[in-house]
């Protein structure tokens, strides 16, 4: 039995030792960090920034320990220093991508961002009619992702830009991506546009308004209110501009809708949702596919090409989304994030109602870390693709359970239940 001590529960030289490892264990790493950021020289010099800029801001750089999901490296690999339970990696407190998708549309939450949405639409409109033009975005569109990403400009961004993106880059789960970013960061700040201080993030490094990385603002930020500068942190025309300058860029098509809520037949195969199961509209009828409330398609929309999107595969609405879906994944890579931001979108623009028609039935929630291992295994045991192994639950991880379910025998359904993973995961 732990009986107490002088100094806690475990008693003072307990409680030092664990201290002496995570600072050992700290120094070791922040050590191989400066050699990383030194490193980075080269890359920085060749995007133009200059060796004052370079010097300024990496001198004194340092890691930032509470961000979520770092990948600490082997304590071995650093030479002995032990990882000690206080520096165990932790998640975020809310990653509404990763729950169960009924979650993610809260009526509450969509009547008051539409609402927020409606005020800040007409208030900017004029902003917003020449975004479209120049564009061909709805102004809607914009505005619902900037409710979305920063609650109209009200979020508190706490980080510092630069050190989360290179902590990122250093012991994060993507290091190339963030490493790319790092050497961004440094050239928006050479040329100029923000100070450092001033150039707040997310945890994850997304910057402003409407939340970009530094290589969206390089590439898509546009000074739209004419004052000389492209200001996505203080100007909301220019980081509503920006926005749709962004969605333009990468594919966004001015005559389409984003997609439509749809009934499926009885008995379909929810397998074939998915990109990559694109068919004309007209097919999709042909399929016994319609919209809710028994409305038709326009006539001159059934050459579209469309696919089918399955949030939570047969236990949730349906959608028949066009390739303006895909654009806005592009600004966040989640079939939630999506049909959230076209659903107040349409709720802004068309006064369309919070809910669906389609009804969401329970399911089953994991964690990341399950989910990814469920992944996993259907990738190396059954050959499946899944998409990216990140334990988010994409349309490809949803053809995958499908193709799973008609190999079992078990009722087809596209989406992860407790019976399926665990019997998946049994099989490792």
């Amino acid at each position: 039995m732990i009986g107490f001590v002088a100094g806690g529960l475990l008693g003072p030289s307990v409680a030092a030792s664990a201290a002496d490892d995570a600072a050992a264990y700290k120094r070791a790493v922040e050590q191989q960090f400066e050699a990383w950021l030194q490193a980075r020289w080269p890359e920085a010099q060749a995007e133009g920034v200059s060796r004052e800029t370079f010097e300024r801001e990496v001198k004194g750089l340092t890691l930032d320990w509470s961000l979520p999901h770092l990948v600490l490296p082997d304590p071995a690999y650093l030479g002995g220093p032990r990882l000690p339970q206080s520096l165990k990696p932790k998640a975020p407190a809310r990653q509404p991508e990763f729950d169960s998708p009924e979650r993610y549309f809260k009526i509450s939450n969509l009547n008051a961002l539409a609402a927020q949405g409606k005020t800040q639409y007409h208030q900017y409109k004029t902003v917003l009619t020449e975004v479209q033009k120049r564009y061909q975005v709805p102004g809607s569109i914009i505005v619902a992702i900037w409710g979305r990403e920063t609650n109209f400009g009200t979020v508190r961004l706490p980080n510092d830009a630069l050190q989360s993106i290179a902590t990122q880059a250093f012991l994060g789960r993507r290091p190339e991506v963030f490493t790319e970013e790092f050497i961004k960061a440094l050239k928006v700040l050479q040329d100029g546009h923000i100070s450092r201080s001033e150039m707040r993030s997310s945890w994850a490094g997304a910057m402003g308004h409407t939340q970009f990385l530094p290589s969206d603002f390089l590439k898509y930020a546009v000074d739209i209110d004419q004052d000389g500068k492209r200001d996505i942190w203080e100007s909301v025309p220019d980081a509503l501009a920006s926005a749709g300058n962004s969605l333009h860029s990468q594919g966004w098509i001015g005559d389409q809708e984003w997609g439509y809520e749809i009934d499926l037949p009885a008995g379909f195969d929810c397998t074939l949702q998915g990109p990559d199961k694109t068919r004309s509209f007209g097919d999709w009828v042909d399929m016994g596919i319609t919209r809710v409330k028994g409305r038709p398609f326009p006539k001159e929309k059934l050459e579209n090409q469309g696919f089918l999107v399955l949030p939570a595969g047969m236990e949730g609405p349906a959608f028949l989304v066009t390739e303006n879906f895909s654009v806005l994944k592009k600004y966040n890579n989640s079939d939630v994030y999506a049909l959230f931001v076209g659903k107040v979108a349409d709720m802004i623009e068309y006064g369309a109602p919070a809910g669906f028609v389609g009804a969401w039935k329970p399911v089953d929630r994991f964690t990341r870390d399950r989910m990814l291992a469920f992944q996993e295994v259907l990738v190396k045991r059954y050959g499946y693709d899944v998409g990216n192994v990140d334990g988010l639950v994409g349309f490809k991880t949803r053809q995958a359970i499908g193709l799973y379910e008609k190999k079992a025998g078990a009722p087809l359904t596209c989406y992860p239940s407790k019976k399926i993973v665990d019997a998946v995961l049994g099989q490792q």
